[in-house]
């Protein structure tokens, strides 16, 4: 017990000396504190609060064991970040209401990474010359979009779609945009949808959309199929990319080459909770911090901070809006009736740190679709592209090959 409480007060020393921890607790209206076992006398002060006694106390406890497991630099899953733990982790417990914790969310995460040693960023320039970007008026059928969208590979090369994650952008798959591998053999499109990146919400839209539905989706989705890419296409999705690109593939396979769903859901419920947009919770630290700790452990600090600077930048109510197609709408045991990957490849590739879409909840629906290859990626989690765009291709190529090899393209 004692070695955990000094291995606890060093991580804290040193989390009041990291800049990213200082800047996300500054003004918090209450402490954070690190507790070994049930005795109060070995909380460990994490965060002070303010100069003022703070409002309360959030007090993260949990047995020696299970510290171990939290403070070890390659922690199993469920242990890999303040929000795996609080869901997963044996016997640790969190003192505090609903309200503060999501207040205290961002410098919790970041607390949970220094404690397992991520203390340092090594900044690397991605070369994004690649990637062209340009604007695209498509009809949506029900009303028309001014759509932002980017290119890379051959200009007469097969298309390769790929589908961004809630509350996020095409951002996410620049790393693979400008693999010269993938150049030399796709034509690769991404876009932001509708409200997200640099795309405009639809018009009327802006501050009251209610909720992105399935059908709303798959329109956008099609319609950047026919009125881009011009072709059918190979669909690249992640986590509500994932689950669109299946439901694209069910709904109308004339538009589909193949499919390779990374985090692909089953029924994802639980996923939109109130705090996503709540007026007393900063969204632009909240959120990006809410999907932080579904990154796995390998995932260097530079690409967590990629990650979640992307998901920072997100407009309001953006990300609980997709959260209503990804954890209320979606359910492939009902929408994914019928696919069948005898016709064009389908391909899930699933993170082991992911919890959101969780290994067993991806091989379930590829074992609802006849054909469909599944593989666990050992070392990542629910942002592959972003958290080791290198190590996500070695999985990647051999199915992107194997839909060459099916569809018959050359």
């Amino acid at each position: 017990m004692k070695a955990i409480v000094q291995e606890l007060r060093a991580a804290a020393a040193l989390a009041q000396q990291d800049s990213e921890f200082i800047s996300a607790a500054r003004g918090l209206p209450c402490a954070i504190w690190l507790q070994a076992g049930a005795d109060p006398e070995d909380r460990i002060p994490a965060w002070a609060g303010q100069p003022a006694a703070p409002s309360q106390c959030l007090v993260v406890s949990a047995p020696p064991d299970t510290w171990r497991k939290l403070l070890a630099p390659a922690p199993p899953p469920g242990y890999h970040s303040f929000t795996a733990a609080h869901r997963q982790a044996h016997g640790l417990r969190v003192k505090g209401d609903a309200l503060a914790i999501a207040q205290a969310l961002h410098p919790l995460e970041r607390l949970f990474e220094i404690l397992r040693g991520q203390l340092h960023a090594a900044p690397a320039l991605l070369e994004r010359s690649a990637i062209a970007g340009h604007y695209a008026t498509l009809d949506l059928g029900t009303a028309s979009t001014s759509l932002y969208i980017e290119t890379s590979g051959l200009a007469d090369g097969p298309p390769l779609l790929m589908l961004h994650t809630a509350g996020a952008d095409s951002r996410q798959y620049h790393a693979l945009m400008t693999d010269p591998g993938l150049r030399r053999q796709w034509r690769m499109i991404a876009f932001d949808m509708p409200g997200h990146g640099r795309s405009m919400p639809l018009p009327g839209q802006a501050w009251t959309e209610a909720g992105l539905t399935r059908e709303a989706y798959l329109r956008t989705c099609i319609a950047v199929i026919r009125q881009v890419a011009g072709a059918p296409a190979v669909l690249l999705g992640c986590s509500m990319g994932a689950a669109m690109a299946l439901v694209a593939a069910a709904r109308s396979p004339d538009d589909v080459a193949g499919v390779v769903a990374l985090e692909a859901p089953w029924k994802a419920t639980g996923r939109r909770t109130p705090m996503l947009c709540h007026p007393q919770v900063n969204q632009a630290a909240h959120n990006p911090a809410y999907v932080r700790g579904l990154m796995g452990p390998a995932a260097t600090l530079e690409a967590r901070r990629d990650a979640a600077w992307i998901y920072a930048q997100g407009g309001f109510n953006v990300y609980a809006n997709d959260l209503w197609f990804y954890s209320e709408d979606f359910d492939a045991a009902e929408h994914l009736a019928g696919l069948d990957a005898r016709r064009f490849g389908v391909s899930l590739l699933t993170g082991a740190y992911d919890y959101s879409a969780s290994p067993e909840d991806s091989g379930r629906v590829a074992a609802r679709i006849p054909g469909a290859r599944f593989t666990v990626m050992p070392e990542l989690g629910h942002f592959p592209m972003v958290e080791n765009p290198q190590r996500l291709l070695e999985y990647l190529r051999p199915e992107l090959d194997h839909i060459r090899t099916v569809r018959g393209i050359a």
